[in-house]
């Protein structure tokens, strides 16, 4: 093996966690779900027009939110960080679907 056909590794490319992949996986899986089904159930309520346009335009939308939810989550340098905001936006994007049927607003 000749010296220009070594690959050169720096300190850049470090090993990752045992737990990186599977933690992803789920995030991207279940965390981009529960971001999605809360996100385009505060989106249906939020949106002007009849319940069946709001509910329409909010499901059409869910497609390109769970895709870009997935990207980020993979796309991600970190996964726990990722994890926390992932699981943070769907937290609260479900509170406040969930305040904003309590109140009963919009009517």
């Amino acid at each position: 093996m000749t010296q220009s056909s070594k690959v050169n590794r720096t300190n850049s490319t470090r090993a990752r966690p045992v737990w990186d992949v599977p933690l992803r996986v789920l995030t991207a899986s279940l965390g981009g779900y529960a971001l999605t089904a809360a996100a385009t159930a505060l989106l249906a309520r939020l949106l002007p027009g009849s319940p069946l346009e709001t509910a329409m335009a909010a499901t059409t939308l869910s497609f390109a939110l769970f895709a870009g939810a997935v990207v980020w989550t993979f796309g991600a340098g970190r996964a726990l960080v990722v994890t926390g905001w992932i699981w943070g936006l769907a937290l609260l994007t479900g509170g406040l679907a969930w305040l904003s049927m309590q109140a009963g607003w919009p009517t």
